[in-house]
Order: C-alpha cells, then sequence, then structure tokens
C-alpha cells in the first residue's frame, strides 16, 4: 500500500539553473563545484562528460554576505502563491 504522507526531498537543480539563478556562466559553477565551493550532487554518467545536480537550499546557505537570499526567495514564493494567475500576469507585464 503506497503511503499517503508527502515525500520530502531537496530541490535539486541543474548547473544552468543556478548560473541563471547567480547571473553567472554555468562554467563557472561547475569550477566553484571542481574547486568544492558549492555542495553538489554529481550523476551517473557513462561517458567522459560529468552532469551535476545542486540542491538549491544548500547552494543559497552556502553563499555568504549581508543579505539571506534563501529568505527572500521564500517570501518571493509565498507572496506568488498566493496570487490569482490574472495577479501574476500583471505583475509580470510591469517588469
Amino acid at each position: 500500500m503506497p503511503s499517503t504522507v508527502p515525500r520530502l526531498s531537496p530541490r535539486l537543480i541543474t548547473t544552468n539553473e543556478a548560473a541563471s539563478l547567480l547571473r553567472v556562466t554555468s562554467r563557472t559553477i561547475v569550477n566553484w563545484i571542481e574547486r568544492g565551493s558549492i555542495p553538489y550532487v554529481e550523476l551517473p554518467s557513462g561517458g567522459s562528460r560529468r552532469e551535476y545536480r545542486i540542491p538549491e537550499v544548500a547552494l543559497l546557505r552556502s553563499l555568504s554576505g549581508n543579505f539571506n537570499l534563501e529568505a527572500e526567495l521564500e517570501r518571493l514564493e509565498t507572496a506568488a502563491a498566493e496570487m490569482t494567475e490574472d495577479e501574476m500576469i500583471d505583475a509580470l507585464d510591469d517588469e
């Protein structure tokens, strides 16, 4: 019998998604991974090209500075979840 309890798991993002989030290049993300500067998981690969996934929350927590990006993203996600579709379209049009 399958469980009715929702399964919680970390949100894993690609190197491209991480780069977009932080406004850097994908190569920068890979360089940080290779230096061990940010958390990552490496996917099994059959070839020579490595593929990574980055736990989003862990990535945000690995950043330093005086701005809490993790809290800001949570605030934005909560606000977006409470918006109607029309309000979301209007907000995107304002950008």
